[in-house]
């Protein structure tokens, strides 16, 4: 499936303003000497080019003097003497059920810029399919945490908060949601990546001194231009668009119909905004007419306003959006929420299928009182029938079984559909 099982916990900061900078990504970090050596996850530092670090109000440019992605390990030097840093204690001295904290940032941009204290115990001394790098943790984590550390009662580094269970994937997989599943890299990895890198011997005794030790990572990213792009769609084809789907190079499904219940006539245009940018600001873009044919343009630069222009010259051979056989009676079925609240998954499959199709929001999200067209992709049963389950911000499931399937059906999920 799309969305990993481990899901690692930096947080991601949307947004659509044309900043020269804007944060990418925020997670946690911790000093483990005086002279401003902080410890914290590779993965923190993936969504930016320049880390700062953020000290009472104040940020602080890293510098960043080793990083090891294989353990997930970042050390970063800043120009502050702190007067409160960490000892690193190894983790095999640790048994399992032994208390442990967690301190750290977590959804900065819904809780706000508060540290956060969590507590738990130690539940395995491995992490998932018995990886020997990580241990699993029952105190919460969370987007933000990602670097913090996690602390024995001795106040001690033992860890680094580093990643959970992706309950939805699980969900979607198995039927059942996982829980508070968390996992941190042990701290036995911390040594063999410092090299001449000197440690402190630690100086908290308090929770309050672990606090002061511990700090928000903030990532930044250059921009040159906005962070999503306008692109005018153009239909010369001389039929009537019905679908329009725009995905990054790098995904592996199209997402949701961009044209939603609205089509787009021979010699007329029409914009879509706010499309997220990839490294490459490349992106598939596929149209669909009113005979089920498709035309497709792959690996499109993508800028600003600019004019994607579709003849017949791009039609994909009378070959439907996701298919090579017969396709003309392909069903659409929209569905809509009428929940209550914002639904961040959507699954379809075959009712005689034994798993869930991919998650077809890809990286939209779904809002009260809307709506989403699904193209299926093919005919995977004889009748028709399918199951349909949506989940929810707060991981609440909502499933109707056995939908008989017709073109342009309309299929409202309210609140009395919640498993």
């Amino acid at each position: 499936m799309k969305k990993y099982i481990l899901v690692l916990i930096f947080l991601h900061i949307f947004s659509n303003f044309a900043y020269s900078q804007s944060v990418n990504s925020t997670g946690t970090g911790f000093f483990v000497s005086a002279n401003g050596i902080i410890i914290t996850c590779a993965h923190v530092l993936e969504e930016g080019t320049r880390v700062m670090v953020k000290i009472d109000n104040q940020e602080y440019q890293a510098q960043v003097l080793a990083k090891n992605n294989n353990t997930d390990i970042a050390i970063l030097k800043i120009n502050y003497r702190n007067p409160f840093h960490f000892k690193i204690t190894n983790f095999n001295a640790t048994n399992l059920g032994d208390k442990v904290y967690v301190l750290g940032f977590p959804l900065s941009d819904i809780l706000g810029f508060d540290i956060r204290l969590t507590d738990g115990i130690i539940s395995a001394k491995s992490g998932i399919n018995s990886d020997q790098n990580y241990f699993q943790l029952s105190a919460p984590i969370q987007p933000g945490n990602s670097g913090g550390p996690i602390i024995s009662s001795r106040f001690e580094v033992i860890g680094i908060a580093a990643a959970k269970l992706n309950e939805m994937a699980v969900l979607a997989s198995s039927g059942s949601i996982p829980q508070n599943v968390n996992f941190g890299v042990k701290s036995e990895h911390i040594k063999p990546l410092l090299g001449e890198i000197t440690l402190g011997n630690g100086n908290v005794k308090t929770m309050n001194d672990a606090i002061n030790a511990t700090v928000q990572i903030l990532c930044y990213e250059q921009r040159t231009q906005q962070t999503g792009s306008t692109v005018n769609i153009v239909n010369k084809t001389g039929y009537t668009i019905y679908y329009i789907y725009l995905s990054p190079v790098s995904s592996d499904n199209w997402g949701v119909d961009r044209l939603g219940s609205g089509i787009l006539k021979n010699n007329n245009s029409f914009s879509v905004s706010s499309l997220p940018l990839n490294v490459s600001n490349r992106y598939d873009i596929l149209i669909v007419n009113e005979n089920n044919v498709s035309y497709t343009k792959r690996n499109v630069l993508l800028s600003p306003n600019q004019n994607i222009e579709f003849t017949s010259n791009d039609s994909d051979s009378q070959q439907s959006v996701a298919t090579n056989d017969s396709s003309r009676n392909l069903p659409t079925v929209r569905i809509t929420n009428r929940t209550g609240y914002v639904v961040f998954y959507v699954y379809i499959s075959p009712a005689a299928s034994s798993d869930w199709e991919e998650d077809v929001m890809g990286d939209d999200v779904l809002p009260n009182g809307n709506y989403v067209n699904v193209r299926l992709a093919r005919h995977l049963n004889q009748t028709n029938r399918y199951d349909i389950r949506l989940i929810d911000i707060d991981g609440d499931t909502y499933t109707k079984w056995n939908v008989l399937i017709t073109q342009n059906m309309n299929v409202d999920f309210t609140i009395n559909d919640m498993d």
